[in-house]
């Protein structure tokens, strides 16, 4: 069962220019979104054949057409399209376009568009790409859903060659993503937290929402157990300060709600992190870890995405789900 959100008031909700911040789908949870990429919809590009979408399985396609300028030498995917079954998860959808050349990996990625069985993009991908590495080089396109607390799952990806003959250098085309495994469900649980940044103030603000999901090998013994979480902010490899949240009941999905402030000078952001631990207690009253994560610019993934998005949209809440890990 879904537990109210604080309320705030309309007032909290609007941006400085009167729009709305709670894009995304409608529920109870209402967490401000960053806006950052976000484009209004756009008309479809090319007419997709309902008759033709009925013949294929529930696989997510994806279309796009490759062309390379070489006296720019920048690698263009564009006429984006993608087709996803009823079940694919998320409220938006982007495309992301990785490339490995020889300064290391390169990416780019669309705006987030609101997902639909069939979504288009007017805009294209563009990756610097050396056109001696041209022949070697392989173009990993993923389809990523968002939901309304930013949370990115991946719904497929497609791998192609780009020596020019497995993949026809402006021939438009549909391809199948394949789904790539899922994390292991034998993980610790997940845990909601929004962080910003308030630079007049030099202050760092991480507020913990909830948990779910939590177990472990003592959660038999754990279960109705308080728990809490300990965040500890760093800067580089030093720690500078912890603190530590109220104790909830361990009913699996704990909720806080609980705001952590940290004084931090804005010339230390970039290189500072925020360490998480959430604990629970043994029938000894010992302290026992059910899971952790970390979000920095030294993270990968949703901790990392997480604190840049923090970084670009200071005085704003940015809210994501994260996966707790041992």
């Amino acid at each position: 069962m879904l537990v109210p959100m604080p309320q705030r008031s309309r007032t909290e909700l609007i941006g400085p220019a009167g729009m709305d911040q709670r894009r995304g789908c409608t529920g109870e949870d209402q967490v401000i979104q960053p806006l950052a990429g976000v484009v209004e919809d756009v008309c479809v590009m090319e007419t997709w054949n309902p008759e033709k979408a009925a013949r294929w399985n529930q696989a997510p396609k994806l279309h796009y057409c490759l062309n390379y300028d070489r006296q720019k030498a920048e690698l263009l995917v564009t006429h984006l399209e993608a087709v996803t079954s009823d079940h694919e998860g998320g409220c938006d959808c982007y495309v992301q376009g990785s490339v490995a050349n020889r300064t290391g990996s390169v990416e780019a990625q669309t705006a987030l568009k609101k997902r639909q069985l069939h979504t288009t993009w007017e805009e294209g991908l563009v990756l610097p790409l050396a056109d001696e590495e041209l022949p070697t080089a392989t173009l990993t396109l993923t389809l990523r859903t968002c939901d309304r607390f930013s949370r990115h799952s991946v719904a497929g990806e497609l791998r192609l060659g780009l020596d020019g003959v497995s993949v026809p250098l402006g021939a438009a085309q549909w391809g199948e993503l394949k789904t790539s495994a899922k994390e292991p469900s034998a993980g610790t649980g997940e845990v909601l937290l929004s962080v910003s940044y308030l630079p007049a103030a030099s202050r760092l603000l991480v507020v913990l929402i909830k948990a779910k999901n939590l177990h472990s090998h003592q959660s038999k013994e754990l279960l109705g157990k308080d728990v809490s979480v300990k965040v500890t902010l760093k800067h580089q490899a030093q720690k500078l300060k912890k603190k530590q949240t109220k104790r909830a009941k361990h009913k699996i999905n704990p909720v806080w709600n609980e705001m952590i402030m940290f004084e931090l000078p804005d010339d230390l952001l970039r290189a500072s992190s925020v360490e998480l631990e959430v604990l629970g207690q043994d029938e000894a009253g010992q302290s026992c870890v059910l899971g952790r994560c970390s979000l920095g610019l030294h993270a990968s993934g949703s901790e990392r995405s997480h604190w840049e998005e923090m970084l670009k949209n200071p005085r704003r809440q940015i809210a994501m789900w994260h996966q707790l890990h041992l």
